[in-house]
């Protein structure tokens, strides 16, 4: 299970996308959501940092096209 929220994103219906949405929730299982990525985009771009603690740290990485999920969206 998951929960987090988003600063942006787009609905998409019929294909084109929408409305803009602002400051929504998202949660709901990690492997259902897997299953409803409907799209992947091409791009990749992978943001580099460091990750540790007591003073020790190991470079680490992040990243994904975009992806389009058909999930339930809320936010005020």
């Amino acid at each position: 299970m998951f929960a987090f929220n988003a600063e942006y994103g787009y609905i998409v219906k019929d294909g084109e996308i929408g409305e803009l949405v602002r400051d929504v929730s998202i949660s709901g299982s990690t492997l259902e959501t897997l299953k409803n990525i409907e799209c992947v985009g091409s791009e990749l771009e992978l943001f580099s940092g460091f990750c540790g603690k007591d003073g020790q740290s190991v470079p680490v990485s992040d990243g994904a096209p975009h992806l389009l999920v058909k999930l339930l969206v809320g936010g005020t």
